[in-house]
């Protein structure tokens, strides 16, 4: 319990120890009973691929060769929460939203992108960005995939769905992304 509440992490750990569906359960609690599963919303997935698999698999694409949802890696890794809050980011106010009603600092809010999302700035968020309210209990892990009610290769589909054009300029925004964070985390070069 904190503050008269049994926190989200304490009810989902409890349904999957006992074997019940975590979604189900948890919308036996105020707040939560509208909540549905649902599938994502194809600007969602992307946050859920590293830049390197996304890189090999756009690249089995072209040449032809199979693409299954392990060639994609673990659907949650460090910057899972950062992507997704850009992906589903409708106008470039979401950050600032997030620190206003949230509250956050940046500086606070920066760091938590580096991990799980808090629970409410996720829920903030998806209302914020129009994307189901499921979608903010996986991007904070709180849910997997599965249990939120996405297909079992439903990274795999979004992948196909995209067309060469679109998948050219994700890589390329990926890769930059990815070249700035590393310039950002190296050591800096002796003088």
């Amino acid at each position: 319990m904190a503050d008269d509440r049994v926190k989200e992490e304490t009810i989902i750990g409890v349904s999957r120890a006992l074997h019940l569906d975590p979604l189900e359960q948890l919308r036996t609690f105020p707040g939560y009973e509208s909540l549905a599963p649902s599938r994502p919303e194809p600007r969602e997935v992307d946050a859920f691929i590293r830049w390197e698999h996304l890189l090999r698999a756009c690249a089995a694409l072209e040449l032809g060769d199979p693409v299954t949802d392990s060639s994609l890696g673990p659907t949650f890794f460090r910057g899972t929460s950062r992507q997704w809050v850009d992906s589903i980011d409708p106008d470039r106010g979401l950050r600032k939203h997030l620190q206003q009603y949230g509250p956050v600092t940046s500086q606070g809010l920066s760091s938590m992108l580096n991990g799980p999302l808090r629970i409410d700035l996720a829920l903030l968020a998806a209302k914020y960005a129009g994307v189901p309210q499921v979608s903010a209990l996986v991007a904070s892990q709180l849910l997997t995939p599965a249990e939120a009610g996405w297909d079992a290769e439903e990274r795999v589909q979004w992948l196909h769905g995209l067309g060469k054009v679109e998948r050219l300029h994700l890589v390329k925004g990926r890769i930059h992304t990815a070249i700035v964070r590393e310039q950002q985390t190296r050591d800096p070069v002796p003088r």
